[in-house]
């Protein structure tokens, strides 16, 4: 018997699973997915088995050395696995540890005596002719770890010792696992859902009653669950509830014994999904993510492989649980793009979300206010199944928008960064004793430091980007984290230096002078460094405990504040004219969904947008909340430039601590593109929208092709001729979501 089996090691780069052969005492626990122990070079390393290959013309295999858990990984997952590889041009071995737990060391087996005194072991006919003498060893120390064995004796034959003692009962093989031992967390059976007649009282509280509309998407989703398969898309307006159509689509996977997946774009939406599903479910709901403790992590993974979690929730690593079987996958707020990997492997969740549920016959939920321009013309062309929530449940309604024109407002001589209007509707707001969201999607006090007379700009000797004034008196870089003192002088004419444009910090400073008896909580990465300290501010918000909440991004998706009746967007603005032809959808996004905070209960909400720019479609769509109005003019545009969802694209980055290397080497990869990859259109080389970051500069070229096949083809092809300059890095990115 040989197997392929993929290394669990980052130091190899082994581009394809390795071949091996299979002891005939271990052949029984091999299968797809087994974690094993094979030799490699002078060492012995993990791996997991993805396949056996028919004959292999190779002399001298090397054997399988030990298998540590038959079933360790589920065979979708290895599918999926080798998926991703293929699709996003990266090795298998860099793709592996998302689908692993990160604390694997020392899960071992032992074996445990069982048989009797060492007496009874003299009266025993064996036929293995080491059984005898590994019985005795175990009959004495009465547990041995089979690493300590396989010390003593080849690996061979003492596997086929120690399958003869467990086959006739006189031993028995032990594994320490995360959660073994533990009984299924939930207090109901397994399969069991958490829901009555509607309006009744359930095992987790009153059931809320769906709406005509809410009903008719779950019982599209409920026949795709039935049927095994199908992909949805569920528009729905802020507050259309569409988190209850996740739940009671949850509760119908479950009582089909399969499990769910359910992915927010941010951490900080975590806390109030976690507590919206376990209200349902209970301890069957469990979180995955990548600031979550290992030794938390990893105990989760176990409860999940070994069925006593049927829902995991979490950022994009969620998406790898070892469900043995999966029936849901929701992708909520799925037009955030953190559900693009910026790292090796640099997948994007949305698109292996489609391929895991294809794999295991799942059903996909794409959520959201507003939709990707991508997933939107998939629903259009049907690949997506289109629902839609178009009314607001309890009976609240859309908030009344309003868009300020701040260029009226520097005419009529008021310069400050808050409209009068706002100004007024905040204090009327506090008066009533309700509450305030001010979205401000920039973090630091001042964005920009400038000299008043020689016009001398601090920047980051490592990052090609200007210094941000953050209220503590230092100046920071918000890419690599450089800080530095605050100057009293130019260093370079010994002016005065101004500070320009405004942050959190200083929208937060403004306030608390206009207001000062209002009770404020400020929320961007410098006040939510952990997953916990947003839960600290999220909780104290929603319980009433602020007047007003500042924030970036992190405020604006998904989040269900009861008596929020104004929102303030301070500039709206800042994205619209970044170097990124999403950078208008984006900003479209933004603007709906932190508009969606207000008004969600019986209380009218009302939002203020402040712009220079009134005319621009983002705003005025975003103002009339006209979801489909802007998609015609996006995708309009998209197809007369050729942007996706008409092509796909690819990009290739060179990054390296010397400027002249990486402009060479861009250069190159250019001419060899175009000469060897036909039917792709190359556009560059030239420098990334920050051209340097942490010392390294940074090139790329854009590459556009009608399919990723053409894609691949062409890379295969003009790779094939070029080599990466020593010093330089290569990176290859399928679907970028920003343009660096």
């Amino acid at each position: 018997m040989l197997v392929n089996v993929l290394i669990n090691s980052t130091l190899q780069r082994v581009t394809r699973p390795l071949t091996y052969e299979v002891p005939l005492s271990l052949q029984r626990e091999i299968a797809v997915g087994a974690r094993v122990v094979v030799p490699l070079g002078k060492r012995e390393v993990e791996g997991i088995v993805t396949g056996f290959p028919g004959h292999v013309r190779i002399d001298n295999l090397k054997s399988v050395r030990e298998v540590l858990d038959k079933g360790f990984l589920p065979p979708s997952l290895i599918e999926l696995l080798l998926w991703i590889s293929e699709y996003y041009l990266c090795l298998p071995g860099e793709v592996l540890p998302l689908v692993l737990p990160p604390l694997l060391k020392g899960r071992r087996y032992s074996w445990r005596w069982v048989g009797g005194g060492e007496e009874e072991i003299e009266g025993l006919a064996f036929i293995s002719p080491l059984a005898g003498e590994v019985a005795t060893y175990l009959a004495r120390r009465g547990e041995v770890s089979e690493r300590q064995l396989r010390r003593r004796w080849p690996a061979g034959e003492l596997a086929t010792a120690l399958r003869e003692l467990e086959d006739r009962g006189l031993a028995v093989k032990l594994r320490a696992v995360a959660g073994k031992g533990q009984e299924p967390p939930c207090g109901l059976p397994e399969g069991t859902a958490c829901f009555g007649k509607e309006g009744e009282k359930g095992p987790r509280g009153p059931i809320i009653v769906l709406n005509q509309a809410q009903r008719a998407a779950l019982q599209l989703i409920q026949s795709a669950l039935e049927r095994e398969g199908g992909n949805f898309l569920l528009h729905g307006i802020t507050g259309s509830g569409k988190t209850e159509v996740y739940i009671r689509s949850i509760a119908v996977a479950l009582e089909r014994n399969k499990g769910a997946i359910v992915l927010v774009p941010e951490h900080a939406l975590i806390p109030q999904m976690v507590e919206r599903l376990r209200c349902a479910f209970g301890d069957r709901v469990v979180v995955i993510h990548g600031e979550l403790a290992p030794r938390e992590r990893t105990a989760n993974w176990f409860k999940i492989r070994q069925g006593q979690a049927m829902i995991a929730v979490g950022t994009r690593s969620a998406l790898f649980a070892p469900f043995p079987k999966l029936g849901l996958i929701v992708i909520d707020e799925e037009h955030a793009t953190t559900y693009k990997h910026e790292a090796t492997p640099r997948y994007d969740a949305r698109e292996v979300a489609l391929k895991r549920g294809q794999l295991e016959k799942a059903v996909v939920i794409f959520g959201t206010a507003t939709p990707s321009t991508e997933a939107y013309f998939l629903a259009c062309r049907g690949q997506l199944q289109l629902l839609e929530l178009k009314e607001r449940v309890a009976g609240s309604t859309p908030p009344r928008i309003k868009v300020i024109d701040m260029r009226e407002e520097f005419r009529s001589g008021h310069f400050g960064h808050f409209s009068r209007e706002l100004q007024r509707e905040i204090g009327s707001t506090l008066a009533r004793g309700e509450q305030v969201l001010l979205f401000l999607n920039r973090r630091g006090y001042a964005p920009h430091v400038v000299c008043r007379y020689c016009g001398y700009v601090p920047a980051c000797h490592q990052c090609a980007v200007g210094l941000t004034y953050h209220a503590d008196g230092k100046l920071r870089c918000h890419y690599c984290g450089l800080e530095q003192a605050w100057p009293d002088t130019c260093p370079r004419c010994g002016g005065s230096l101004a500070l320009l444009g405004i942050g959190t910090q200083r929208v937060e400073a403004e306030v608390r002078a206009c207001f000062p008896q209002a009770r404020l909580l400020r929320a961007d990465s410098d006040t939510t460094g952990s997953p916990r300290r947003w839960a600290e501010i999220y909780h104290q918000f929603a319980c009433g405990q602020a007047d007003i909440l500042i924030g970036t991004q992190t405020i604006a998706k998904g989040m269900d504040f009861e008596g929020v009746t104004l929102v303030g967007v301070i500039n709206a603005d800042l994205s619209l004219f970044l170097p990124d032809f999403r950078a208008r959808e984006r900003t479209f996004q933004l603007l709906m969904q932190v508009a969606g905070r207000a008004g969600r209960r019986a209380r009218e909400g009302k939002v203020l947008i402040q712009t220079f720019n009134p005319e621009d479609p983002a705003i005025i769509f975003a103002a009339q909340q006209d979801y489909k109005g802007f998609y015609r003019t996006e995708i309009a545009a998209r197809r007369l430039l050729r942007y996706p969802p008409f092509v796909k694209l690819a990009r290739l980055g060179l990054i390296g601590p010397y400027e002249g290397e990486v402009i060479s080497a861009a250069h190159a990869l250019a001419k060899v593109l175009q000469e060897a990859a036909t039917g792709i259109e190359v556009l560059g080389p030239a420098p990334a929208a920050i051209a340097r970051i942490r010392g390294e500069y940074r090139w790329q070229l854009t590459l556009k092709a009608p399919s990723w096949q053409q894609i691949k083809r062409g890379l295969d092809k003009g790779l094939a001729h070029y080599r990466v300059p020593a010093g330089v890095r290569l990176i290859k990115e399928i679907g970028p979501v920003t343009m660096w």
